[in-house]
């Protein structure tokens, strides 16, 4: 199996038919679906159970839970999956017909490297692209420059241990860190292969409020990548919430770069 394919689903039975149509639209063979149903209430889990039932192309799976975040949907996922390579994918979003194809042929011929990323095209709430940034330890830990649907090696999530629960949402953020402080590489393609649908009803809206907290324990998970000043930042704001320029400029920063566009972000 070259690649499975995670999508966590949670009330996502609007979207998820045309998430798995861009899937089934791969151009690169032997590749399955794990789908995650993470405590729905709506009638996601029916309408997976249709999809698979008229899959013919793609080998698709099926495992429910109670609700545990997307951290521990996708976890749960990889760890049945049977491919080398491991592609987390948002139940809303898309990706081009080729991205699975080049990212696959990227890492196939790059033996150094663990993770291949690409760069994205908004649409929905608002309609552009946006360039990836550069996969380095020094940027990653204050803004995440790649985007969580991402390539990787099965490999790279047994040695990190999985995404961390304690930042759900921002797991993935949490996870280039990780892979970066240990020395992995990653290789950019300078193409918007990746379709996320923006809409103010997403995980990343309610974020907000929690930002600077999740920072913190980002920080705190990935203690070796930051100084001892940004350490004592992060802990005080766990024990008493007082905040740090560490922890609002960072959080000025993701405002103004994923929320542009937007009448008002806060």
């Amino acid at each position: 199996m070259n690649v499975s394919v995670i999508i966590p689903c949670h009330n996502s039975s609007k979207y998820i038919a045309q998430t798995v149509e861009s899937v089934q639209a791969q151009t690169l063979p032997d590749i399955e679906i794990v789908f995650i149903d993470d405590g729905s209430q709506d009638n996601t889990v029916e309408a997976i159970r249709q999809i698979i039932a008229r899959a013919d192309n793609v080998a698709m799976k099926l495992i429910c839970q109670k609700n545990a975040g997307v951290a521990a949907a996708r976890n749960r996922g990889i760890a049945e999956a049977r491919g080398h390579y491991i592609l987390p994918l948002d139940a809303d979003d898309l990706i081009e017909s080729g991205m699975l194809e080049e990212c696959f042929a990227r890492l196939e011929g790059d033996l150094e490297s663990a993770i291949a990323y690409t760069d994205r095209s908004d649409f929905g709430d608002i309609n552009r692209d946006v360039d990836a940034g550069v996969f380095e330890l020094e940027r990653l830990k204050y803004f995440n420059q790649l985007t969580y649907c991402s390539l990787y090696r099965k490999s790279l999530w047994t040695t990190l241990g999985g995404y961390r629960v304690n930042v759900s949402g921002f797991d993935d953020w949490d996870f280039w860190i990780a892979a970066a402080s240990r020395g992995y590489r990653a290789v950019h393609i300078a193409q918007p292969l990746v379709k996320h649908r923006r809409r103010r009803d997403s995980t990343l809206w309610s974020l907000l409020d929690s930002y600077e907290a999740l920072f913190a324990h980002i920080i705190l998970n990935n203690a070796g990548a930051y100084s001892q000043d940004e350490l004592e930042a992060a802990r005080r704001f766990e024990l008493s919430k007082e905040s740090s320029p560490i922890l609002k400029a960072s959080k000025f920063v993701y405002i103004n770069r994923y929320y542009e566009g937007y009448p008002c972000a806060c």
